[in-house]
């Protein structure tokens, strides 16, 4: 089905168990990002679930975790989704809720700012892990340096503390519409 705002929903329905999984996935992620300013991505994606604009951080789990659901925003190389699950009879509050997350991120510099520090966090864990080095330099052999795809989707420590909460809210702007998105839907629905 193709919704009036562009968006379009696939789903099948399975009734076995009294559960819904769903998936948005939005076009776009690093391959949309400045080649040398990547993380942006990564970093919005985060903050997408480190409360609303009317939740903080801590009440927004706990509205999810009230209905049985979870929620999780990923960043991908050619997108972004979230992805959830919950119980057939809490479809609709979930819904609710995701729509609250894509629709009014919080921005608050505060988690910015340790959303920042876990990632930086990440890329040094990666620079000591010999299976994420080999993947990093299999994608810069592969793609070339010049490709953006050779990046890593966190970016680097240096891109990463150069990117501000604007940058994210720049590419919000410019990058998550209805429009380049779809819906894949499985459950008791």
């Amino acid at each position: 089905q193709k919704l009036a705002n562009g968006m379009r929903v696939y789903g099948i329905e399975n009734r076995e168990v009294p559960l819904v999984q769903f998936e948005i996935v939005i076009d776009g992620g690093q391959l949309l990002e400045d080649i040398n300013r990547v993380g942006v991505a990564n970093l919005m994606a985060r903050m997408m679930t480190q409360g609303t604009k009317n939740k903080t951080p801590q009440q927004l789990e706990e509205a999810i975790q009230q209905l049985g659901a979870s929620i999780n925003v990923f960043a991908g190389t050619e997108d972004i989704r979230i992805v959830g699950n919950t119980l057939a009879r809490n479809y609709e509050e979930t819904l609710a809720l995701v729509e609250e997350i894509l629709l009014e991120p919080r921005w608050d510099a505060k988690e910015f700012d340790l959303v920042k520090s876990s990632t930086i966090s990440q890329i040094r864990q990666q620079e000591a892990n010999p299976n994420a080095v080999a993947q990093n330099n299999y994608n810069l052999l592969i793609y070339g340096k010049d490709n953006i795809r050779s990046r890593n989707i966190l970016g680097t420590i240096e891109s990463v503390n150069s990117i501000t909460l604007d940058d994210l809210k720049a590419f919000y702007a410019k990058n998550v519409s209805p429009t380049v998105a779809r819906m894949h839907v499985v459950g008791a629905l």
